[in-house]
């Protein structure tokens, strides 16, 4: 008969046993193996439309790579789903982390421009109604950029966050040229703001002739944008749109701040576009006053620079500041 081990004994296996599993799970922590900036990602579509839906709107160029890189080091989080939409030939695509469940990519023909690819892909199988808040944008422009004091703050609920039962649409800036207009690079919605864009029957209801399209040019997201005229002429008419169905925009420009309206604003306020190195009334926006700058139009290169750098080196990043649901 094989003598069996004493109950010490077998205290002393189960000991050596578990110390010898913490050591190997120590190490490979301290290897390295599980990315640690990255919590957990579950499914989110069981938990219902308040999550918020990120479009990501991209076509090739050397700015829209350094800004594209930035967004998914700072920008992406877990408490938001988020869709990356690639316009045309790219590889970028690659460098987006779609390990993580509420993170997807479109790959596309490069037609219909920013706007009207972001509106494609929210039609497709009626996805915007499994969403209430949205946010579309596109990589024309570098952040989120907040202040080191004020970094607990979401980016995504800076924006949402100035939605109410008034305000269907937020964005970063306001421009007067042709006429009041929210600049399209970011814009933040609800479901109500959503529908109104997407809405086919309302695409000609504020017929307006400018120096991009006729009275009988649509706006808003329903339709494919076949020309670079017709998409600016989206841009400056969604405003209108969103305000003949008696809602109001809101920008977080702070010399908006002031203003009862858009038409306030242009009257009062200064009429070109702010976007332009020296033109935000003798000077220029800072990344910390409107989350995201726009990188192409050489505005303080040398400022753009070095809040990306130090950002990027904070080891801070929207994966700590933006909770998941």
């Amino acid at each position: 008969m094989v003598a069996l081990p004493s109950s010490l004994t077998w205290r002393f296996l189960f000991t050596a046993v578990g110390i010898s599993s913490c050591i190997s799970l120590l190490w490979f922590f301290r290897e390295g193996s599980i990315p640690l900036r990255y919590e957990s990602i579950v499914h989110y579509s069981a938990v219902g439309r308040d999550r918020p839906l990120v479009l990501y709107a991209y076509a090739e160029s050397e700015s829209a790579r350094e800004n594209l890189q930035f967004f998914l080091a700072q920008g992406i989080h877990g408490a938001a789903d988020f869709i990356f939409i690639f316009n045309g030939e790219t590889d970028a695509k690659d460098l987006v982390p779609t390990s993580h469940d509420n993170i997807r990519v479109v790959q596309r023909d490069n037609t219909c421009f920013d706007l009207g690819s972001m509106g494609e892909v929210l039609r497709q199988d009626d996805l915007w109604k499994k969403y209430k808040r949205f946010i579309t944008m596109n990589a024309s422009i570098r952040g989120p950029f907040l202040p080191i004091y004020d970094s607990s703050t979401c980016w995504t609920d800076v924006f949402l966050g100035r939605l109410t039962d008034r305000v269907k649409m937020v964005g970063t800036t306001i421009n007067c040229e042709p006429a009041p207009h929210l600049q399209s690079m970011l814009w933040a919605m609800d479901e109500v703001g959503m529908s109104i864009l997407l809405d086919p029957a309302l695409a000609h209801s504020v017929p307006v002739k400018d120096g991009w399209g006729s009275e009988d040019t649509p706006v808003g997201m329903s339709f494919c944008h076949e020309t670079m005229l017709q998409a600016v002429h989206t841009e400056i008419g969604s405003t209108r749109l969103i305000l003949s169905q008696g809602y109001e925009v809101d920008a977080l420009m702070t010399a908006y701040a002031s203003s009862n309206s858009t038409q306030d604003y242009c009257e009062h306020g200064q009429f070109e576009d702010v976007l332009y190195n020296d033109r935000y009334y003798g000077t220029n926006v800072h990344p910390y006053e409107l989350v995201f700058i726009k990188s192409n139009r050489n505005i303080d290169p040398t400022l753009l620079a070095k809040m990306t750098e130090w950002h990027l080196g904070s080891g801070i990043s929207s994966w700590d500041s933006c909770k998941a649901l």
